[in-house]
């Protein structure tokens, strides 16, 4: 699993959700907020491992850090990358019904890390990553997919 790929998808999909800062805690550990007095922080529950590798960017402990300094500072190239895959992403979903609404949904290839509204939530390979109506973003396991969707062609 590539690290610096996956804390700037979260990153990137935090701030599409509206939330600008980043905060690594040792009590509290990583959560990001829409301002700097944020009430309702959402909790990115990493594994031991990333949250370990999290420490390579070498951001300041108990400090907030906008989102969109650490991403283009700490991972610029990654961010890039991050966004010719949006630009092809067209061309790679299938339309998909879950009734009444039309969604988008890409076959995940790989283990990753997705910023959910509930959360960090952990892919596996073959699960289907769906774009909700308001922009973000969950997995659904093919078996579980293939009760609740219907493939639009």
């Amino acid at each position: 699993m590539d690290f610096k790929k996956n804390i700037t998808s979260v990153l990137e999909a935090a701030y599409l959700l509206g939330y600008r800062y980043l905060t690594i805690s040792q009590q509290d550990g990583c959560y990001v907020t829409k301002g700097l007095k944020d009430d309702t922080p959402l909790a990115l529950n990493f594994d031991t491992n990333f949250v370990r590798k999290l420490e390579q960017l070498n951001l300041p402990v108990g400090v907030s850090a906008e989102i969109r300094t650490v991403l283009d500072n700490q991972c610029a190239d990654e961010v890039i990358a991050l966004q010719a895959y949006e630009q092809s992403r067209d061309s790679k979903v299938t339309h998909i019904r879950h009734k009444p609404n039309e969604l988008t949904a890409v076959k995940s290839t790989e283990e990753q890390y997705l910023l959910t509204l509930n959360g960090i939530v952990k892919t596996n390979p073959g699960d289907w990553i769906i774009r909700g109506v308001n922009g973000e973003e969950y997995p659904c396991d093919p078996e579980i997919f293939k009760k609740l969707y219907d493939i639009v062609e």
